[in-house]
């Protein structure tokens, strides 16, 4: 009698599983070799910079008028002083009374540890801003007419700002990102080699800075301090090498 070995459903269910379970495994080797293969050396990839010098075409200026005294009265009255003088002066500089905004007063009282006495202090912010760059400039410098004059004027420095980057930012990532196929294509031809379709592109921050600076941030740069100004663009860029 010939003997006959019989495999249980049990045993072939299993038995279909390793083989199903075997070659899934063999495939994703295979698979990941081949990823493997094609992302090793079959890439390259380079970073593209463009600059372009570019003028602030706004600016907004900033004082503070401030007073103090032993009495809230007294302090009132010079800051009363002080902001009559300061309309007369914004007048003098050519600002109407719409050019420019006076935030309410705020007051804040400080009393010694020691002696306990109190003292006043009040302030009230003069804010101007225009696409008049020169004439924002001369209200600052001349904001010390005020201070000869006896009252307490604290003039900040102009912020200067370019109203146009949103334009300008497109295009330089058009010009960066030229500038990286251009640098990709000179390296690819230095092997004797092509670069085809772009694979990636990264772009980084922007340094907006003053002219003739090298300063640059991870966080990209904004300067508001100079009127003519430098932005830079860099661009991570991939191709394929045919």
């Amino acid at each position: 009698m010939t003997s006959e070995k019989r495999i249980g459903g049990g045993d072939l269910v299993a038995g279909t599983l390793m083989i199903g379970l075997a070659l899934v495994v063999c495939a994703f080797v295979v698979k990941s070799a081949i990823i493997t293969v094609k992302g090793f050396g079959r890439t390259i990839s380079v970073t593209g910079a463009a600059s372009k010098q570019i003028m602030a075409d706004f600016a907004i200026w900033e004082g503070k008028v401030q007073a103090s005294a032993a009495s809230l009265e007294t302090a009132y009255a010079k800051m009363e002083r002080g902001l009559t003088e300061a309309r007369a002066y914004m007048a003098s500089a050519g600002f109407g009374e719409t050019d420019y905004d006076i935030s309410a007063v705020q007051m804040n009282r400080y009393q010694e540890r020691e002696t306990g006495a109190v003292t006043f202090y009040l302030v009230a912010v003069i804010k101007a801003q225009s696409s008049n760059i020169e004439k924002i400039k001369s209200l600052s410098t001349g904001a010390s007419s005020l201070i000869e004059k006896g009252i307490e004027f604290a003039s900040q420095t102009p912020r200067f700002i370019c109203t146009k980057t949103d334009e300008v930012k497109i295009e330089m990532i058009k010009a960066a990102t030229e500038n990286a196929k251009l640098r990709a294509e000179q390296l690819a031809e230095s092997t004797g080699r092509k670069i085809g379709a772009p694979t990636s592109a990264r772009v980084g921050v922007f340094q907006i800075r003053p002219r003739n600076s090298q300063e640059v941030s991870d966080y990209g740069v904004n300067d508001v301090t100079s009127i003519e100004k430098e932005i830079v663009c860099t661009v991570q860029a991939s191709f394929m090498i045919e």
